[in-house]
């Protein structure tokens, strides 16, 4: 049952981190026409405009106005952690190591953008999300589907 509990959250945390990723490097003007109705209807409009809004210029230009250092690197480094640990969680492929990252991504996103907001609509995602990336962190991406 504990590997059948990682699984599941495994899946739900990469599959977030994936669809938040993606944008990150693929995204950009025009992009947000391209997705299919179907992923439209299961990701929603806000990963459209995600995708409309994305892509490394993008992210590295609103990583700038907060101040973030080398926006253009610290661009890259986002999508690719968010993406790629996205698709590692899913396939369990190093999914510790990837947890890990994560978890520097949202400590990352709490200090810069969240922190002022408070717990209630501010963290709280984030906190859940590293709370679940610990117990994967911690505890290793279960038995079944994995490649660890």
């Amino acid at each position: 049952m504990k590997s059948m509990g990682l699984l599941v959250l495994r899946l739900v945390l990469g599959t977030i981190f994936a669809a938040h990723g993606y944008p990150k490097l693929f995204g950009g003007k025009g992009m947000g026409q391209q997705v299919p109705d179907q992923a439209k209807a299961l990701l929603g409009d806000t990963f459209v405009s995600s995708m409309e809004q994305g892509g490394v210029q993008q992210t590295a230009l609103w990583l700038e106005s907060i101040n973030v250092p080398n926006p253009q690197l610290s661009a890259w480094a986002i999508g690719l952690a968010e993406f790629g640990g996205g698709l590692a969680l899913l396939s369990g492929v190093q999914a510790r190591l990837a947890a890990l990252v994560l978890v520097f991504s949202q400590l990352v996103a709490i200090r810069k953008v969240h922190l002022n907001q408070g717990l209630v609509n501010g963290f709280e995602l984030n906190l859940s999300l590293i709370a679940g990336l610990l117990a994967i962190a911690l505890r290793g991406p279960g038995k079944l589907l994995t490649m660890d």
